[in-house]
């Protein structure tokens, strides 16, 4: 018998490896292994003799082969990282560190000839299964955690099962909500003044926008948008929200239609329905309310109050409704805290050390991080607990609301040892979203698939359930095969016997229902198959002119290919071909490229798409980038264990957002002083503190000169040496127009923004690279104001001199932005200019001629995505980011 399948799995698992673009946030130059760390393992029958001190640091004196290296790389470490239970492999198993990490290849490639090592390997990079690319989400500020209540409940593993359903509606019962904060602009589906009557929740229009703050913050702690590049992220991720105003315009803190509230909710397809308010009174008529609404089937939360009493409140005391108690970082009582036996459950309200005293949502004033603050209470503990129900109703609507609140009671935390003098006072526990979710019954269906449907009599492959609902049972039936069924979850080495084609069934079962599929004629047995096409890819995001490698790994020995690539701006190189079994391609362009692969044998041809199956890096003159979608684009943004890069709300210049650099709030290991540190210390011994923003693939072919441009401030602690800047071009630091290539502070607190030149023009006619360098000590507002280095509004462009048009100088104003395809452009430059639309491949989908300094475009046409709106009239060009939003 011959078994095919391990070699079609691992062409398999290396497409999906080679072919997925990862989405999660990055801060490494590679998505899937540390920067310049690599582990080599000694055999174990080689003597090792290296000498390793008490920190488990190896002299590299006494491993040769790493010596040798060190004369030509630059070794930061050599330690002998894992020494547990004097295990004798883990012994001889070494980490080595050098500083240049886009090197590492050259240097396992270096290590891979010495026969005295077992192998050599780069270290796995680990994170998360999950993390959203909100910016305030991702915000590090010195040892502050933003998200220390949605680690706290594991929300990003919950995220991982479900990341909710806008059909789901949770309701805000609160003084007022900002409906139109850009995190609830899109989340909003309902909006009522149960007060004035009117459909309008928003607060009014006088008085302290912060009093009116509340239900705004409230509503984006339960569905603020997620994954947006924006802001923060909430339990409820995809939920939507019904905004109900409840709190008459004289008063902001006061709920005088708190009940009249949940009765419209109710009424108007709230699922569930938040409650942060409360009072110490009990009406048998609210009880009724309260009673008539959760037999309709709404899940009903309420704040169990911050008097630290331990006195029933209401509603959150009425039986129908979950009252929640808070908790701080450390799963103790928050010492506002109500207690009682009518609590039901426990959740974060505050308050985290280190870190921010309270939950960061949106807001209607507006602070330091824009329209976002911190607040503290039970009334910021329901609405997680709203907003998790918001996500079990997701995986399954047609639970009860006693289904629901038992499910987020029996999946929650103890936290009876941390809290012994409340024991029975602080409900169930401390929520878990993660086990909620993923302990959520709901009817299984099911589904499956295999790497390869067309196989050889004889061969054997493997079966994988891909069924929701968490099975139990699983029931496999295999026509043709020599096994004829199966109870595994994942079968393997199904064997085919004979030629012919074959059905294939799964029928699998939990507490709550079967289902089952069959898929006929699925498995394919063929004598003489034709290619059955596998490609790999040397790397999926190449920079401009970089070249790659496509390889053919088909199955059925294929005797000639052809190869198509779409976009066409591309050329195979090193004299191979579109014929070529793997040919080498430089693409001319940024953007994504499909390819599609034509395989022929003897026995016939077949032709396979592979969607996006390379991204290039990279981008062509001219080109600004002014931060404002809250992404730093084709700069990637990399740091080390004491530096920290992002894009954020402290760092733009007259605008939004702009690109952060900052040091750590332990700064031990730093060289140099406050005053007479040198530029040697910063980039060479202070490696661990350098941050930066990498641009590879800036295409100057064509041009005479290329000029790069940026607004640059930077701020100090205890010293203006402790923070330093400069800009890189293919490793070798560049000088401004005034000579300078190392920045440093001028003032502590009131450092001013200035626009710095490069003149690049050495480099015009090739490709280069651009790396933005910063090396600070302290983390932000740590000591002071802290080490930061803040970038913002980065052009390059065709230049001849420093008077050319900075991009103060140019004017374009693209509105509404997000639009849903009516879109009007204000521009300084004369009718009659020329006008493009330019999607992320690099093609021009719109263009026209503009007939007015103010007119407006019909682009309805264009899919959802991000454009570049240029505009050009005679040598003056502006251009500016547009965001198509869901218009189809």
């Amino acid at each position: 018998m011959r078994n095919i399948f391990t070699y079609i799995a691992v062409l398999f698992l290396s497409f999906l490896f080679l072919m997925v673009t990862n989405e999660a946030y990055s801060q490494t130059a590679s998505e899937e292994f540390q920067d310049g760390k690599i582990y080599l393992k000694f055999r174990d029958s080689q003597p090792i003799n290296y000498t390793v001190d008490e920190n488990q640091n190896v002299d590299i004196n006494t491993v040769p082969i790493i010596y040798s290296l060190s004369q030509e790389y630059e070794i930061t470490s050599l330690t002998r990282p894992f020494f547990i239970n004097d295990d004798p492999k883990l012994l001889r198993t070494l980490l080595l560190e050098i500083a240049d990490y886009k090197m590492i290849d050259k240097v396992i490639s270096r290590l891979q000839q010495h026969d005295e090592l077992e192998y050599v390997e780069k270290v796995p990079l680990d994170r998360l299964d999950y993390i959203p690319n909100d910016s305030l989400y991702n915000l590090y500020n010195g040892p502050q955690n933003w998200n220390w209540h949605l680690e706290l409940i594991h929300a990003a593993e919950a995220w991982d099962i479900t990341r909710g359903d806008a059909n789901i509606k949770v309701a805000v019962v609160d003084n007022a909500v900002w409906v139109d904060h850009p995190e609830l602009s899109n989340k909003v589906v309902a909006q009522r003044d149960v007060v004035y009557g009117t459909n309008n929740a928003n607060p009014p229009a006088n008085g302290n926008p912060e009093e009116w703050s509340h239900g705004t913050h409230v509503a984006g702690l339960i569905g603020a948008s997620s994954d947006n590049l924006i802001g923060v992220s909430s339990i409820g991720f995809n939920v939507s929200i019904i905004a109900v105003k409840a709190a008459n315009n004289t008063n902001g803190n006061s709920i005088s239609g708190g009940y009249t509230g949940i009765q419209w909710a109710a009424n108007n397809g709230a699922d569930v329905i938040n409650m942060s308010w409360g009072g110490n009174q009990f009406s048998q008529t609210n009880q009724n309310l309260i009673n008539s609404v959760a037999a309709m089937g709404v899940v009903l939360v309420a704040s169990a109050g911050n008097e630290s009493s331990n006195s029933p409140r209401y509603p959150g005391s009425y039986q129908n409704v979950i009252s929640v108690a808070s908790i701080d970082y450390n799963d103790a009582k928050s010492d506002f805290s109500n207690y009682h036996t009518s609590v039901d459950i426990s959740s974060p309200g505050g308050i985290c050390s280190p870190g921010p005293s309270g939950l960061l949502s949106s807001t209607f004033s507006q602070g330091s991080f824009g329209y976002y603050d911190s607040y503290i209470g039970t009334s910021m503990a329901a609405p997680v607990v709203a907003g998790l129900a918001g996500l079990i109703l997701s995986v399954n609507p047609d639970l009860t609301p006693a289904e629901v609140e038992s499910i987020i009671e029996s999946t929650s935390d103890d936290i009876s040892s941390i809290n012994p003098t409340y024991i029975g006072l602080l409900g169930a526990g401390r929520i878990n979203a993660a086990s909620a979710v993923a302990n959520t019954p709901f009817p299984p269906t099911a589904n499956f698939s295999t790497p390869v449907l067309i196989i050889t009599p004889g061969s054997a492959i493997n079966f994988y359930s891909e069924s929701t609902g968490i099975p139990n049972t699983y029931q496999w039936t295999f026509e043709g095969a020599s096994v004829a069924s199966s109870s595994m979850q994942n079968p393997e080495n199904i064997v085919y016997p004979n030629a012919g084609t074959y059905d294939v069934t799964l029928s699998v079962t939990n507490d709550f229902g079967t289902s089952s599929v069959t898929y006929f004629d699925y498995i394919q047995v063929v004598t003489n198959p034709a290619p059955y096409i596998f490609i790999t890819v040397s790397d999926s995001l190449p920079c401009i002119a970089e070249a790659i490698t496509l390889y053919d790994s088909s199955l059925y020995m294929p005797a000639s290919w052809e190869w198509a690539i779409e976009p066409s701006t591309f050329e195979f190189v090193s004299g191979t071909n579109s014929s070529s079994q793997n040919p080498q391609v430089e693409f001319l362009r940024q953007g994504y490229y499909n390819v599609t692969l034509t395989a022929t044998n003897q026995n016939g041809n077949t032709t396979k798409l592979f969607q996006n199956a390379v991204n290039v890096q990279g981008v062509a003159p001219p080109y600004y980038l002014d931060l404002e979608q809250a992404s730093s684009e084709y700069f990637i943004l990399w740091d080390t264990i004491k530096s920290q890069s992002a894009v954020d709300l402290r760092s733009a210049n007259n605008s939004s957002w702009g690109i952060h650099f900052h040091g750590d709030p332990v700064p031990t290991g730093w060289k140099g002083s406050p005053t007479s540190g040198t530029p040697e210390q910063a980039w060479i011994e202070n490696r661990a503190f350098q941050a930066e923003a990498q641009l590879c693939g800036v295409d100057a072919r064509g041009f005479t000169n290329v000029k790069l441009a940026l607004d640059l401030r930077q701020t100090y602690s205890l010293g203006n040496k402790y923070s330093w800047f400069r800009v890189v071009v293919n490793g070798n630091p560049v000088s401004d127009f005034e000579g300078n290539i190392n920045f440093n502070p001028v003032t502590a607190n009131e450092d001013p923004w200035r626009r710095v030149q490069f003149d690049l023009s050495q480099f015009a006619g090739e490709v280069f690279d651009i790396t933005l360098q910063a090396c600070n000590r302290f983390a932000d507002k740590t000591q002071a104001e802290g080490d930061n280095v803040f970038i913002d509004n980065i052009e390059i462009v065709n230049s001849v001199s420093a008077k050319d048009l900075s991009a103060a100088d140019r004017y374009l104003q693209v509105f509404p932005n997000p639009s849903k395809g009516i879109v009007t452009l204000k521009t300084d430059l004369p009718a009659g200019a020329r006008l493009e639309i330019i999607d992320t491949r690099g093609m021009i989908v719109f263009n026209g001629i503009t007939t007015s300094l103010n007119q407006s475009f019909d682009l309805t046409q264009l899919n959802s995505g991000l454009y570049l709106v240029k505009i050009q009239s005679g040598a003056k060009t502006v251009t500016s980011k547009l965001v198509i939003g869901n218009n189809r």
